[in-house]
């Protein structure tokens, strides 16, 4: 089921403004984007696969990537994101990728603490199996230390005030994944403090066979806290839903959406968006996966967009995962808010400049616009039962 631009701005008004496609400059950012982060690794990865399988058949399964540890305590459910990669670095490589192939390579990923640099990082391992459970040989692991790409691996919900120091930031990270932080649920928004600028709401369609549906007639949805701590929200399954993002904060605020660590620019065909801008004081409506500026595909539970990475990701876990993480923005040339912190201080999470030439809102649902980005600030999270109906989950009625 696609959204289109061209027939859907016209309803845009319920919901809020049309949100900003943001590229992040590479020459311009101190370290490695969010999804050149889990990019780097895996494709250090892919060698040691390619290396392992060329002698028999150059063809390889990909399987589940399983949260351990804390990550797994949270629901952590970024598993199909590191599949996802994964698959990509291979395939680039020249190995093949297939669910009938001879060999499986599959593993697990949770957060240790890196003893060279003493900060947090998502360490991911793997093997390769033949179909008989029989491993060949166990990979040498990788570590990912991209705040962002943590965020959206584990789904934790996370403060981490911009112009505390980094073993202040450090501290708040590991006592996000020490200790399940329940997100604050006011109504049907969905937020990591109670007085925080931003929140999140999740939008659920009518039957995605209904033609005539289109997002006025989506509804948002309340959310419960199970008994750790962990919000939920009941969606069924080939439920479509969109995300509705909220910035109350007196500067505009660069989003990242991830559905089970897959960013909503996992399947677009620009490999450079990486976040949306929400305006100060307003808010916007993420109607699904991001194909182009002029089409979105509905997000819809148990199935990821339609495209060919997509139909090789596992998909047996049952339970999914949306995370939301803010960072302020501002103008290129413009000074960052006041509580921005020092901006050269460099670190794991230092600021980039975003770029893009600009296009008539009238025409595209989304826009790109030229943005400084900051630390991350927040990041807040829901889960959802992907089995035909929602078991064991607190009460949520739809609102």
């Amino acid at each position: 089921m696609n959204w289109r631009t061209s027939s859907a701005d016209r309803r845009w008004s319920r919901w809020g403004c049309l949100l900003s496609a943001v590229v992040v400059s590479l020459a311009a950012s101190a370290e490695a984007s969010a999804a050149q982060a889990l990019e780097k690794e895996m494709a250090e990865l892919a060698k040691q696969v390619q290396g392992a399988v060329k002698d028999r058949g150059n063809a390889v399964q990909v399987g589940e990537f399983i949260a351990k540890g804390d990550a797994a305590r949270h629901g952590a459910t970024g598993g199909p994101a590191i599949a996802k990669s994964l698959i990509e670095q291979i395939e680039k490589l020249g190995v093949r990728t297939s669910r009938d192939a001879e060999l499986i390579v599959s593993g697990e990923f949770r957060d240790v603490t890196d003893r060279a640099t003493k900060t947090t990082a998502i360490q991911i391992r793997a093997r390769i199996e033949d179909r008989q459970g029989e491993t060949i040989v166990d990979l040498a692991s990788r570590g990912v230390f991209d705040l962002t790409t943590i965020v959206a691996l584990t789904g934790i919900t996370l403060i981490a005030p911009p112009t505390a120091s980094p073993s202040e930031r450090e501290k708040a990270i590991d006592k996000a994944l020490d200790k399940i932080q329940s997100p604050c649920l006011e109504g049907t928004r969905i937020s990591a403090r109670a007085d925080s600028p931003y929140s999140i709401e999740i939008l659920v369609g009518p039957d995605p066979g209904d033609a005539t549906s289109d997002l006025q007639t989506y509804k948002p949805r309340a959310a419960a806290l199970d008994k750790d701590g962990l919000a939920f929200v009941n969606i069924k399954r080939g439920e479509v839903y969109a995300v509705k993002v909220t910035n109350r904060a007196d500067h505009d605020a660069a989003a990242t959406l991830a559905i089970d660590g897959l960013t909503m620019f996992a399947f677009s065909e620009n490999k450079r968006y990486e976040v949306v801008i929400v305006p100060k004081r307003r808010q916007g409506v993420i109607p699904g996966w991001h194909i182009t500026n002029e089409r979105s595909d509905a997000f819809q539970v148990s199935e990821y967009a339609k495209s060919a990475v997509a139909k090789l990701l596992p998909t047996s876990s049952s339970i999914g995962t949306i995370s939301v993480s803010f960072k302020a923005a501002w103008p290129k040339d413009a000074d960052p808010p006041a509580d921005e912190g020092d901006v050269k201080q460099g670190g794991r999470d230092a600021d980039a400049t975003a770029r893009g030439k600009p296009v008539d809102p009238k025409d595209t649902r989304y826009n790109e616009v030229v943005r400084n980005v900051g630390k991350l600030r927040e990041s807040v999270s829901v889960h959802y039962n992907k089995t035909l109906e929602p078991a064991n989950l607190p009460d949520s009625k739809p609102q």
